[in-house]
């Protein structure tokens, strides 16, 4: 019998915490906060969502950190989750420079003295998190980047915005309909092997595949810029983690950038099978498990 997915048991005691903040300009936005079983965490972690998602489908995963002492921040990004139901905005990001804005306001309100701090990312999110890591406001007071299945560059076997066509349609027509929002027809098949977590993710009421061209500009724009340039700016720790049957986002591009990267502390884990959700597919408990392990060695080699 292979390996199976493990539905992490929620330990009592971390604590949970969610809550409604104002951005500084005004749009509230859904947080959810995994306390670290101390009172005293090692570490703390704000963490960015995957393209049509939400934070609460990582209970399984913050929970884990937790019992590690280490605090982990999220919300749901503009355009996704209770965020964008709450706002009505579906699918609009405002555009990488309200995303990099918000970032940086999730990274100084998290920010303890003293505490190492790490930005940790997933697809969509995992692609804004190394844009931040080369040309963000607070990259350099950031400890480490954990970085899963990132969106630097689409599949081309599963998606036709990959195409050359594709990639030249997306940011001319945004010039002239920033904000109207196509279908990014995201297969819900591709994210997992494990059809309960599949069926999961299909039926999921928050989670749609609605985006804005300007916010779709913005990443298509923002990877390619991280591939072939600003990825030069890159200096601190990195553990990137990708399936190796990804068909979502495309392995290929994961690899360009960490053979490009200057940086002489670089982690690259190539999980063999995984399909793109590594922390919903078989064999995830080693996965995050992996997640933890390198915070946890950043924090001992800084002390």
């Amino acid at each position: 019998m292979g390996e199976q997915f493990t539905d992490v048991s929620v330990d009592k005691s971390v604590k949970v915490i969610d809550k409604w903040i104002e951005s500084s300009d005004g749009v509230e936005i859904y947080t959810r906060t995994w306390k670290a079983v101390s009172d005293n965490p090692i570490a703390t972690v704000v963490f960015l969502h995957g393209f049509g998602e939400h934070i609460t489908r990582y209970d399984h995963v913050f929970d884990k950190f937790g019992r590690k002492d280490i605090e982990v921040y999220a919300y749901d990004q503009r355009g996704f989750g209770e965020t964008a139901v709450k706002n009505k905005n579906q699918g609009q990001t405002g555009g990488w420079k309200v995303i990099k804005k918000d970032i940086t306001e999730a990274l100084i309100s998290q920010r303890r003295e003293g505490i190492p701090q790490f930005l940790m990312g997933h697809s969509m999110g995992g692609g804004l998190a190394l844009r931040y890591a080369c040309e963000g406001d607070e990259r350099h007071n950031t400890a480490g980047y954990v970085i899963t299945s990132p969106w630097l560059r689409l599949s081309p076997k599963t998606s036709p915005i990959a195409t050359d066509i594709g990639l030249f349609f997306v940011p001319t027509i945004s010039l002239f309909v920033p904000n109207q929002t196509i279908n990014a027809n995201l297969e819900p098949k591709y994210i997992s092997r494990d059809p309960v977590q599949v069926k999961k993710y299909s039926e999921d009421p928050l989670i749609h595949s609605t985006i804005s061209l300007l916010s779709l500009r913005d990443i298509i724009t923002g990877g390619k810029l991280v591939l072939e340039k600003e990825y030069i700016n890159m200096t601190s720790p990195i553990y990137l983690a990708q399936g190796s049957a990804d068909m979502i986002t495309d392995i290929n591009a994961s690899k360009q950038f960490i053979q490009s990267i200057q940086s002489s502390n670089i982690m690259f884990r190539e999980w063999e099978g995984r399909y793109h959700e590594m922390h919903n597919d078989y064999g995830n408990r080693k996965v995050i498990q992996s997640y933890v392990q390198w915070i946890l060695e950043q924090v001992n080699t800084a002390s």
